[in-house]
Parts: C-alpha cells; structure tokens; sequence
C-alpha cells in the first residue's frame, strides 16, 4: 500500500474481518433407503420447543454475544475480531435456511437489526456473495434479492480455478491489509463473504509531538508535566512485570481545593504580608524600591489564588474509569461521514484478564462504559487537587478465531451438518451445508490512530530565582491508569453502541520488536 511505503503516520486500526460462510454443494443418494428412513422418523418426532438463547440478539449495544468469542478462546493471547461482521454474516446466511437450521439462526440473531454505514476512504463495509460460473443456476432469484435490498450484497460469478478473485476482493475492503482468506477454493461452490475495516484517526493525539503539557497553579506547592515526544521516541514502559514496551503518557489535572475559603482569605492576608514585609526590610535582591507595596502584592496574591480553583486541564482527550478492581480509558475517533468510533480499554487489578473475562457479562461492561469520566469538573472529588497519569502500550497484531466451534457453541450445528442442514431457500439444490467459515481480523493502535502511546513524565520543583515566594502545600489525589498489565478492549460506534472490533492484549509492541512495525 502507497500509504505503507511512505510510512505516513496515520492511526490505523486496521481490522479486516472476514467471516466466510462457504458452501459445498453434495447431493443426496437419492435411492438410499436408509437415509429415507432417517428422514422420515425425523418428521415423525414430535416438534421440541426452542428455548431463548442467553445470546439472542435485542439491540444494537454490546450484549453477551459479543463477549461470547473472548469466552470461548479464552488463551492468554492477543486477539481481535470483529462481532459486527460476524452477526452481518450470519444475517446473510439466514436469509437462505428454512426449518430447524434456520431456527438455530435466528436463535441468535434475535431482533437485531444491523445499522448501515456509509463506505469512505476511512470505513469499509461490504457484503459479497461468489458463485461458481456453472453454479449459478442453482441459486435462489429471490435469495439473490433479499442479499441485495437487506444487504447491498455484491454476486461475483468466478471459476474458482484458484482463490484470486476472492482473495483481490477481501484485500481491496479491507485497505489491502488482509491479502487472502483462503488458498485453494477448486472444491467451492460459493462463499458468502463479509469484509470492515477502518483506517482513522484520534481527535488528538495521545501524546503530543510538538507541546509540553505542564501545570503549576501559582502560590500553591504542586507541580505535573509531560514532555512532548518532540521526535525524541516513545517512553519503556514495563508490560506484565516482564515486557519493555513503547507506550505515550497522557495527563489531567483538576484544581478543586479552594485554598482561600479553606484557609480564610484573612489568614492568608496576614501570613503571606508577614512574610512579605520581611522580604522588603531584608532587600537581599536589592529590588525592594521597585517591588509592589504590602497591600498591593496581597491583592495580586488572593486573585491568583482564587484563578486557581476550579481549573480543569488534560494533555489530551480522554475519559476514565477507575475503582479498587478495574480501570479504564476510552478516547475518540475523529468523526467521518457522521459516524464516531470510540476505543475503550479495561483493565482488571487484582484477578487475571483470563478469570474476568470468564466472570464477566455485558451488564457489568456496559455499567463501566456508562460510568466512564470525561475530564470535567464535576468528574472530580472536591476539596482536593486531582491528578490523573497514564501510560498506554501500543499494539499491532492480527488473529483468526475458530468460528465454526465458536458458532455450535452457540447452538447453530445444523448448517454444518450435510444431514442436516437446511439452505433451500439459498439453492435448489439438496444437500447443501456450510463446510468451511473463518474469520480473521488485524489491528494496528498507535499514538496517530486506535494505537496507544502512553508516556509519564512528573516534574518537580526547580530552584527559585532572587524574588519572594510563598507557596502553600496542597492536598493531592492521584489516579494512575496506567495499562501495564493484559486487558480488554473495544472499539463501537459511540451512538448506537455497535461494537465493530473487541479483543484482548497480552503482549504490545516490545522495543526489541519495534523494527517490524511502521509507527
């Protein structure tokens, strides 16, 4: 890719998502009276109740199904994929089932209903059916129909001589950063395919390459920076107790401590023009002449202090989540064709990512999503000064799930089944079933793009230049949310609660791996 080879430092969150449904068509021996006695018992058998799937589909916002992959290839390992693409995927194939296989379907599916987005240089979203060329006959008109009206599906008619075709398709939806899906199709009839990606950017970066970022309230003992990156690199952060790896700071501080009411702005008056007025009779600087009277300089002195409270700063955009077992952080993408992505990161303290994600469910994320900070004043307890210091890894990794052990852990069996499967309102012919499926997704988070930089710098006090200085000591909180052990995350459309990507990292960008990323 041309963007690749200049190195252009854009936030990629690069995840192509490829759920492949494909279908090889078998037909049935027609004469085999076994398999008609099979048959026929089967339609005899009185009709069992289904019972409601715990991840039924009911909206658009994370819900259990979205978790249930995380649960389900629950290794101690980078992973991402993409839930969007998968219900998308599995909406397209129910289009084609009737009967048992279609109620194991829909079982899922629920009453979800998938929001559509619009393709641009920065969001991919396509739909694809391929059929073999002597195959297309045997496709259902009204299938084709359905895919194109509920789907904006394109058919693509191919030999499958090879996988080129597919394999050109899937890389130009997903930017050309998934190259290929499948090695050899020759034994294919079709392949029902979905592909996302997207490549965008923060609202801000997390770190910044050009400012400091400092605050030190005037009069009062307390002092927090960050440097800027300023091509000087990325800071080591240490990962797990274990990894060195490049991360970026970010910083807020809020000022709620009203150091006059607390302290009475008459015994203020009274300490600091003491203190003053010793500092004029001694003129060790040789300055006393030209320096502002008693009286003055405290006025100066109470206005200064009273600027400092309620002030509320950060180094960048952010939010925050932070109790005695989780801590969190989300930032925006910047909003394209209407839509804004947001990143949400969280972190379990005490119990392994491993265990939380096993006693974990969509009531207990979506509490801490709902109950994240923005960096205001009311975010922020009163009485004190808050400051809140991070760290965020970058990482870049790409992963395939098992989908098809994935899905009849969800119940859907029967599609996979020849026997079984029932996809006559897809094809006119019998016997068809779903004999392969993957998916694959790859992501890239960056200081520029869903990339996370996180670097720490506290500064201290420097030596005080010939001059009178009264500071008074302050009372600070600190909040670190640093992530520097493996967590979650997530990346959903911040309207609607569509969760395009999830997933987990246990291993970021080391130093000694950097050279195989372009950052």
């Amino acid at each position: 890719m041309e963007k690749e080879k200049k190195g252009k430092k854009k936030a990629i969150i690069i995840v192509a998502i490829l759920l492949i449904l494909v279908i090889c068509i078998t037909l049935y021996v027609m004469f085999n009276k076994d398999l008609f006695a099979k048959k026929e018992q089967k339609t005899n058998k009185t009709k069992v109740e289904q019972k409601l799937s715990p991840y039924s589909l009911k909206s658009n916002n994370l819900e259990l199904f979205d978790l249930r992959f995380l649960q389900l290839e629950n290794e101690q390992s980078n992973k991402i994929y993409s839930p969007l693409s998968i219900k998308t995927a599995l909406g397209m194939l129910n289009e084609g089932t009737e009967g048992q296989t279609k109620e194991q379907i829909a079982n899922i599916i629920g009453t979800y209903k998938m929001k559509k987005y619009v393709n641009s240089q920065n969001m991919s979203f396509a739909n694809a059916l391929f059929v073999r060329d002597s195959y297309k006959k045997n496709i259902n008109e009204n299938y084709l129909t359905n895919l194109n009206n509920n789907y904006n599906a394109e058919v693509i008619y191919d030999s499958f001589a090879n996988a080129n075709n597919l394999n050109n398709w899937v890389k130009d939806k997903t930017f050309n950063l998934i190259d290929s899906v499948f090695d050899d199709v020759s034994d294919l009839d079709f392949v029902l395919t979905n592909a996302l990606a997207i490549d965008m950017e923060w609202v801000n970066k997390i770190q910044s390459e050009h400012d400091d970022y400092e605050v030190s309230p005037k009069h009062e003992d307390y002092n927090y920076s960050i440097l800027s990156l300023d091509g000087t690199g990325y800071n080591t952060l240490k990962f797990n107790n274990n990894l060195d790896v490049k991360s970026a700071q970010i910083g807020a501080v809020a000022n709620r401590y009203d150091i006059v009411s607390t302290l009475g702005e008459s015994n203020i008056r009274e300490e600091v023009g003491k203190a003053y007025s010793e500092y004029l009779a001694k003129d060790e600087c040789g300055t006393a002449a030209k320096e502002p009277d008693v009286n003055t300089y405290l006025n100066t002195y109470i206005n200064e202090l009273n600027s400092n409270y309620k002030q509320v700063s950060s180094s960048t955009d952010f939010y925050f989540y932070d109790d005695e077992n989780i801590k969190a952080f989300a930032k925006d993408l910047k909003e394209y064709n209407g839509i804004t992505l947001e990143y949400i990161g969280i972190m379990p303290k005490s119990e392994t990512l491993s265990d939380y994600i096993s006693n974990t469910d969509d009531t207990k994320i979506n509490k801490i999503i709902n109950d994240l900070k923005p960096i205001e004043l009311n975010s922020f307890k009163d009485g004190v000064i808050t400051e809140i210091d991070g760290y965020i890894p970058m990482f870049k990794f790409d992963y395939e799930l098992n989908l098809i052990d994935d899905l009849k852990s969800l119940g859907i069996t029967d599609v996979f089944d020849s026997s079984k499967a029932d996809l006559s309102k897809l094809t006119s012919s019998k016997g068809a079933y779903i004999e392969k499926a993957a998916h694959k997704a790859n992501i890239e988070f960056s200081n520029d793009g869903i990339k996370a930089g996180a670097v720490t710098a506290l500064g201290g006090k420097g030596a005080a230049d010939c001059g009178f200085r009264f500071d008074y000591e302050v009372p600070v909180e600190k909040i670190n949310i640093t992530f520097d052990k493996p967590y979650l995350f997530f990346v959903r459309d911040k309207e609607s609660g569509e969760v395009w990507f999830t997933g987990t990292v246990y291993q970021p960008i080391s130093w000694s791996d950097q050279m195989n990323y372009n950052f």
